[in-house]
């Protein structure tokens, strides 16, 4: 009996043990719920520990990528969350807003070739073209020197969002570096007729009409904002 009582557990050991080696998957959903509560939970450092031990052991667990870009974005590690985007975008690239995710920290960094890149795959998944997208593909273009599509999609972006003032500056200030200045007097008066108190607007404004040859109403427009900053 006493070789009975000592067996029996042993053998519940060693069965333990293979039906873990046999389903090694447990484990790591186990570790992938515990990595979702901590980063619900804000405690991030324990989330990403969890994310990098599941990836550790599988290497195309695509949805650990995906956690770890989010948590390290939201620290804005953009660079280091880009990265693992771009891992879980090769896993599983029919993911709109994953694109999109990753063109807007493309942006962020001023990497707007890939930024464009990233905008129009995103897009071609399936994201919607609202407003923000031809915001964001819009600036993207002029800052990559494609005019012709930067203005168009940020003319789109006004169709949708007529008093969003972002699309507005961007052209208004595009068009004047362009040598514009009828264009950029336009954009910069619609600005200010929305954000009378915009002193920048208010700025750029004056400096167009001088640019045309206005000079007195140009200097005018920068008195006025230079008032609004005192």
């Amino acid at each position: 009996m006493l070789n009975v009582r000592v067996l029996c557990p042993l053998v519940w050991m060693v069965l333990f043990v293979q039906v873990a080696m046999a389903f090694p998957g447990n484990k790591l959903k186990g570790l992938y719920r515990e990595g979702v509560n901590c980063r619900n939970e804000g405690r991030f450092q324990a989330a990403k520990k969890c994310f990098n031990e599941i990836l550790q052991q599988d290497s195309s667990y695509s949805v650990a990528y995906l956690q770890m870009a989010e948590i390290l974005a939201l620290e804005e590690e953009y660079h280091e969350s880009i990265r693992y985007y771009r891992h879980f975008l090769r896993l599983d690239e029919e993911q709109p807003a994953s694109w999109y995710a990753v063109g807007v920290l493309y942006f962020n960094t001023k990497d707007f070739h890939n930024a464009v890149g990233a905008f129009e795959k995103a897009q071609k998944k399936g994201h919607p073209a609202d407003a923000d997208y031809y915001l964001h593909l819009g600036t993207a273009y002029l800052h990559i020197r494609q005019e012709e599509k930067g203005i168009r999609h940020l003319e789109s972006c006004l169709a949708l969002r007529e008093n969003d003032p972002r699309p507005i500056q961007a052209l208004g200030h595009h068009y004047y570096l362009a040598g514009n200045y009828g264009a950029a007097i336009a954009y910069w008066d619609r600005l200010v007729t929305i954000q009378p108190e915009n002193a920048f607007a208010l700025f750029m404004l004056g400096k167009s009409y001088i640019g045309k040859g206005e000079v007195a109403k140009g200097e005018a427009l920068c008195d006025r904002a230079l008032a609004v900053t005192q």
